[in-house]
């Protein structure tokens, strides 16, 4: 890894730097200036990444070909005998190459785009697809319209995500609503910089890390998990280091991402980098990366109601924004305009549109919700993962 370093990406090697270790991490700051830079034959996608505003990221056709190559070297054996499929995905990356991928395994695919939540439901009891390849947010959306119809398809028997973090109660719910077992639903987990980073494993039920990757946990100094979990002992900040790509760095590179119990470990009758589950995020993205971040909520926040305070909430994918003060006129219609395709995708029933609740007495509420009280300014105290309670915005009588 550090030979590859030297090789592909001298300017993170410092003069007299011997192995690995004596590489920076690439946190938030350095990583900045490697968005946006020309690549000769490439192609752009949009990310939040490190260091929060959306910006571009290049893969070339040849990184591409390792990227789709190595997700149908994953998904063969475990799709044998499948013959259809249905994609939604939205955008990204992964979306992009979605059909690719299946339909090189030999699945017919259907591939649903931007299209609306009910016309997804309507091609999901057409074709019947044995796969379903979804985001979380948007395989939950689905499985609610399909409850709501009193349908439920039987021909799903393989269900594949990618996106937001999966949560166990998801998970369960997916596995519940289409009578299949924890090893038919594979989780995928990856980034715009790195590619798919890891899978879920239906035999030991951690997470594989993929070949060429190393995985290290961020000292707290670049990165701290505390806010996220609470300070438990076995989570850590994710950085990756690749051997793959070559028009981005991911040297050390700090995903942000809180994951528990990374090791090495036995499956298979083979040794791999492995972790538990993905706890989330430890920095203000949230919901969609690429749709929608904090960063871009308080600039908004702040050229409407400069120094107020706020909150985010965002449990199980939900979005719940609490601002300080009186809601100004016109405040949604901006809100709306300031992330066209999230809310593309609410009005599509794709994604659930963000709730936004004003509140008087801001130190009160956060006694109430038992948080601490944010500092005025553009940046939110983090992005909480709470569901929050009615009772916390109810004003005292007076």
């Amino acid at each position: 890894m550090f030979r590859y370093a030297c090789d592909r990406f001298p300017a993170l090697v410092p003069v007299g730097a011997a192995g690995l270790d004596d590489l920076a991490f690439l946190d938030h700051e350095r990583a900045r200036r490697w968005y946006g830079r020309p690549v000769e034959r490439s192609h752009w996608f949009s990310s939040t990444g490190t260091s929060g505003y959306p910006k571009p990221i290049a893969w070339t056709a040849e990184e591409d070909a390792w990227y789709v190559g190595e997700k149908q070297e994953l998904f063969a054996p475990w799709l044998d005998g499948c013959g259809r499929a249905f994609i939604s995905l939205a955008i990204g990356h992964n979306a992009s190459t979605a059909r690719q991928v299946m339909e090189n395994l030999g699945l017919e695919t259907d591939d649903a785009g931007l299209s609306a939540l009910e016309d997804q439901c309507a091609a999901i009891l057409a074709v019947a697809p044995e796969v379903l390849y979804c985001s979380p947010s948007i395989l939950a959306n689905l499985i609610a319209a399909l409850e709501r119809l009193g349908q439920r398809p039987t021909s799903v028997r393989r269900i594949i995500t990618n996106g937001e973090v999966l949560y166990p109660s998801a998970r369960a719910r997916a596995q519940r609503f289409f009578g299949i077992g924890q090893a038919d639903l594979m989780d995928t987990y990856g980034s715009t910089e790195i590619g798919t980073i890891a899978h879920s494993c239906g035999s030991c039920g951690r997470f594989h890390l993929l070949g060429g990757l190393y995985p290290e946990a961020a000292p707290a100094a670049v990165a701290s998990s505390e806010a996220q979990v609470g300070g438990a002992l076995d989570a850590v900040v994710l950085a990756v280091s690749s051997v793959k790509r070559t028009s981005f760095p991911v040297i050390r590179f700090v995903t942000y991402d809180v994951v528990r119990g990374l090791r090495r470990s036995l499956c298979g009758g083979a040794q791999r980098f492995t972790f538990n589950q993905i706890l989330g995020r430890c920095d203000d993205v949230l919901n969609y990366g690429e749709l929608f971040s904090t960063y871009d909520l308080g600039d908004l926040i702040g050229s409407r109601l400069p120094g107020t305070r706020w909150l985010v909430f965002n449990p199980d994918n939900d979005l719940t924004i609490v601002i300080e003060g009186t809601e100004p006129d016109g405040f949604r219609e901006e809100l709306r305009r300031r992330f066209p395709l999230h809310s593309r995708m609410s009005d599509l029933g794709l994604l659930d549109p963000p709730r936004l609740q004003f509140v008087g007495d801001f130190d009160a509420f956060a006694a109430r919700a038992g948080l601490p009280t944010p500092r005025r300014g553009k940046a939110a105290s983090g992005v909480r993962r709470l569901a929050p309670q009615p009772w916390w915005f109810e004003e005292p009588a007076r």
